[in-house]
């Protein structure tokens, strides 16, 4: 009776659930409007002094953005996102599987579930693929760069290049979530120095390298200049 009683009390000072583990990487859809919908990411790893956090929104082209204010007591995990005054804040399901809860920003509250996030095989693949074929002296196609952000996080955006029958080339810009085809109209291109204007309020200069494949040059934005490097896709 004595040993039964031990151990009855030895399971009595076990916990009854496990704690969820919230490292890795958690995405769900943040329901604007009943009709519209953008990825959110999580990347949430631990250390000694605590949790950390970055956040991704692929649908708008920003990647790595740094999150503060990250808190996890073992049910409630919550984020808050500085760059776009935003905060996140949810609950553990009952298995752990899932973390339900509520993006707040502008004075609004949606709806965001996360679930453990796999990276597509497709980005992958587009990352790894062969670069077009590039005809000596054309510079058309689509150029990809990143533009780093103060603070953290990084924003991608895509220039596409085509040149007409006189040698004159124009311009498209696709950012996701910034811009959307955005014809940019004629650009200026003088032997291997390119400058691209985008609606005259930021603009890229750079210089085609010798194989024809990258531009190594700066883009500027309302006085404030930052190296970058378009490659070619």
């Amino acid at each position: 009776m004595a040993r039964l009683l031990a151990l009855l009390g030895f399971l009595l000072t076990l916990p009854a659930t496990a704690q969820p583990n919230l490292t890795g990487d958690w995405s769900g859809q943040i329901e604007v409007t009943p009709a519209q919908s953008l990825t959110a990411v999580f990347h949430v790893s631990q250390s000694e002094d605590g949790y950390s956090a970055t956040f991704d929104s692929p649908d708008q082209g920003a990647f790595g953005l740094p999150l503060s204010d990250v808190a996890f007591d073992g049910e409630t995990f919550s984020a808050s996102l500085a760059a776009a005054s935003a905060v996140f804040s949810g609950q553990f399901n009952e298995d752990g599987s899932a973390i339900e809860g509520v993006w707040t920003q502008g004075g609004r509250e949606m709806p965001l579930t996360l679930t453990p996030h796999a990276a597509e095989a497709a980005s992958v693949e587009t990352d790894n693929s062969k670069p077009s074929e590039v005809k000596p002296g054309d510079y058309s196609g689509n150029w990809f760069g990143v533009m780093e952000m103060d603070g953290g996080g990084e924003i991608h955006l895509t220039f596409h290049l085509v040149r007409n029958e006189e040698g004159v080339y124009s311009a498209v810009l696709n950012a996701p979530g910034q811009a959307e085809n955005m014809d940019l109209g004629e650009i200026e291109v003088y032997g291997k120095n390119v400058a691209i204007s985008i609606m005259n309020q930021a603009s890229f200069t750079g210089i085609v390298s010798e194989d024809e494949r990258s531009m190594e040059g700066t883009f500027e934005q309302g006085g404030n200049k930052m190296d970058m490097t378009l490659t070619r896709r």
